[in-house]
């Protein structure tokens, strides 16, 4: 937290970074093939279904190197969060600006502030949005 309250020119990349390595939404993108295509050695013909998981797109280590690592200082831009072309979430403005106003302030206000207990302790929801049940906090 010392890095970015000394550069909070940084919170911008850091908010795209938080983006794709907790891609809150988890539930595929399903679409139906409009021509034969192959997709890394498989086929998929025209008119096959098909899931799409963003999430399994942010994680791609042909896009992101070491792609399991949050990494503050990556550029992690292109990640698909918020979906991609004519399919982008109409929100995600509001959303990075929620989240490079709101991060800073709140870190600003509670300096101090911190997890009451272990990070382990804490599972992340297995459903279709990504989430905490609940995240105990001190400052």
């Amino acid at each position: 937290m010392s890095v970015l309250r000394a550069d909070p020119q940084r919170w911008p990349a850091v908010v795209e970074e938080l983006l794709r390595h907790l891609s809150v939404v988890h539930s595929g993108v399903r679409r139906v093939a409009t021509e034969d295509v192959e997709v890394a050695g498989t086929r998929i013909r025209a008119g096959d279904g098909v899931v799409v998981a963003r999430q399994a797109a942010n994680r791609d280590p042909d896009a992101f190197a070491d792609p399991d690592r949050f990494e503050i200082d990556r550029n992690a831009r292109q990640h698909l969060a918020f979906g991609h072309g004519v399919h982008q979430c109409v929100g995600q403005a509001l959303a990075r600006l929620e989240l490079q106003i709101g991060l800073p302030a709140l870190f600003d206000r509670l300096p101090s502030l911190r997890l009451a207990d272990s990070p382990d302790e804490h599972a992340l929801r297995q459903s279709a949005v990504h989430g905490l049940g609940s995240l105990p906090v001190a400052w």
